[in-house]
């Protein structure tokens, strides 16, 4: 995490709440948090600001946090507090413009749409087919051959990157722990593009573990119980883990 020892609160110093993980102090598993988590680590990389992240319980939030918002991530910046993903990210694009992470692909921006709320379903169990999770990325992974980029609006991360890898390693990990279902190695195009993701320094700082992704997800009331094993290999208790690895695409 940054830190900032200056308590003097610097014009560009930010603070960012993002949700805690199992034991309500190390950095939990949202993917909206690690968005505008790369986002400011992006920014702050080219010297525009600093910042300090804080990881707030919601089941138990300190009372200096109950009077800036009640939901997260939430961003503050000397007296402005911002709790709105929309309204956090066109915040920092005017007041920090450097790098521009700004993109106007359409086309990008609508096969992004769907596929996470195909993902919800299906791990949430409304659906039992990952038909439609599976028509959602096969999408994605015929833009992604079509475009030819490194990232879904060119060769350099864009706030839509921000949103969609945070997303997708969500897939990749619910998934397997909760419906042992696998992006399937087939979409060459997709697991390049995570692949691309898994070499980004900001990624890989602001990506949670497996064991926080599963309990994220495992937490919910409508998504499978996890056997015996599985709540042993996805424990918090145990030594991290990361899936940055990719299957052989040749």
């Amino acid at each position: 995490m940054e830190t900032n020892g200056d308590n003097g609160a610097p014009s560009n110093y930010i603070q960012l709440y993002v949700k805690a993980g199992e034991n309500g102090k190390n950095y939990g598993a949202c993917p909206f948090c690690q968005m505008i988590y790369m986002i400011l680590d992006l920014k702050a990389r080219e010297g525009e600001l600093t910042y300090d992240v804080i990881t707030i319980s919601m089941s138990r939030p300190p009372e200096e946090f109950k009077k800036l918002a009640n939901r997260l991530p939430v961003l503050k910046h000397g007296d402005e507090i911002l709790s709105d993903n929309d309204e956090i990210i066109q915040y920092l694009d005017v007041n920090f413009p450097y790098p521009d992470l700004r993109y106007d692909n359409e086309e990008a921006n609508a096969v992004c749409l769907n596929f996470f709320s195909k993902f919800s379903f299906y791990v949430k169990q409304v659906k039992n087919s990952p038909n439609s999770l599976s028509k959602e990325l096969s999408a994605i992974n015929d833009f992604l051959e079509r475009a030819g980029t490194q990232y879904l609006c060119g060769d350099t991360i864009s706030n839509l990157d921000c949103l969609v890898l945070p997303k997708l390693q969500h897939i990749r990990v619910a998934s397997k722990a909760l419906k042992d279902f696998d992006i399937p190695s087939s979409m060459k195009a997709i697991w390049k593009y995570m692949g691309q993701a898994y070499t980004s320094t900001t990624f890989r700082k602001t990506c949670p573990s497996d064991q926080e992704i599963v309990y994220h997800w495992s937490q919910k009331a409508e998504t499978p119980h996890l056997s015996d094993e599985k709540m042993k290999e996805y424990s918090t208790d145990k030594e991290p883990k990361f899936s940055v690895d990719i299957p052989n695409l040749s």
